[in-house]
């Protein structure tokens, strides 16, 4: 789903997060579908954040966007 979506877009996505303060996505090798997006975070100070928090959130938006 991810891999369709350019970094730049992702990482917009990302730092529309109140708890994100910067966000940097690269492609990473996958051998299925080639690339996969992996995404370097800076949390707000103070904020509290998961991986889990940050994955359901950008597949929200993603739909939203891509839908």
């Amino acid at each position: 789903m991810y891999s369709k979506v350019p970094p730049a877009e992702l990482e917009a996505i990302l730092l529309t997060h109140p708890s994100v303060q910067d966000a940097a996505v690269i492609g990473i090798p996958d051998e299925m579908s080639g690339e996969l997006p992996m995404a370097f975070i800076v949390k707000q100070p103070g904020a509290i954040i998961t991986s889990e928090m940050v994955t359901r959130f950008v597949a929200g938006e993603v739909q939203e966007f891509k839908g």
